[in-house]
């Protein structure tokens, strides 16, 4: 039995990715006030929000192709809720996932402005790639990275958090009225180094033994 899960577990990850390729690659929240969910490799994740600066709108910040789309990420966060942030403060934000997730997605609207840049400041989050970026809703700026940091000047796109993540920890300390920020999960989460490795070593295994299995057959009994 637990060679056929090793083996099922193996071939369901490997397909995975061609799996979705065709169809939405990320899960945004789905908020509804501070309480939201997610889903991710195929279970429904609950998501809690705590001080937010300005509130959720259900609003469709997020046009722009070239800011918000792209080979990884193939949909944006359309209707599904938006935080909004004044900043200016040390005041922590804080997001809770029930479980674990891997590599979420933040996608930002009009951080910064012209000539003033603004941020996002990570508390726990050390490494973040930017996917995308482009014109948004208020014009075409850019965003940067360094550390767990990431920096708008009218920047509109979309970053990844490297990492897996059961809580977010985050501060807007730069005053602007106002830059705004929604977060999601891969569809399909691809596993870390360590995982890839456990899993190879896995079919590694399978295979020795079922060599093995074969060569039992063909030695002719004493």
């Amino acid at each position: 039995m637990n060679k056929l899960i090793g083996s099922g577990l193996l071939a369901a990850t490997l397909a995975a990715p061609l799996h979705v390729s065709a169809a939405d690659t990320v899960d945004w929240i789905n908020w509804t006030g501070l309480a939201g969910t997610v889903v991710q490799n195929g279970k429904t994740i609950d998501v809690t929000f705590s001080n937010s600066s300005i509130g959720l709108t259900h609003a469709d910040y997020f046009t722009g192709e070239a800011a918000y789309i792209s080979d990884e990420v193939t949909n944006g966060p359309g209707t599904d809720g938006m935080f909004s942030f004044v900043g200016g403060t040390e005041v922590v934000h804080h997001l809770h996932f029930s479980e674990a997730v891997v590599n979420p997605y933040l996608a930002i609207v009009s951080l910064g402005r012209d000539g003033s840049a603004a941020t996002f400041n990570f508390a726990n989050v050390s490494d973040i790639t930017l996917v995308s970026e482009g014109d948004g809703y208020y014009g075409d700026g850019e965003l940067s990275i360094a550390g767990g940091t990431v920096t708008g000047i009218e920047g509109h796109g979309v970053v990844r958090l490297n990492g897996s993540y059961t809580d977010l920890y985050f501060t807007t300390p730069v005053s602007e009225y106002w830059y705004g920020a929604s977060f999601g999960a891969a569809v399909t989460a691809v596993p870390e180094p360590g995982t890839w490795g456990m899993l190879l070593a896995g079919g590694a295994m399978l295979g020795l033994m079922g060599r093995r299995r074969k060569s039992d057959k063909l030695q002719q009994p004493a």
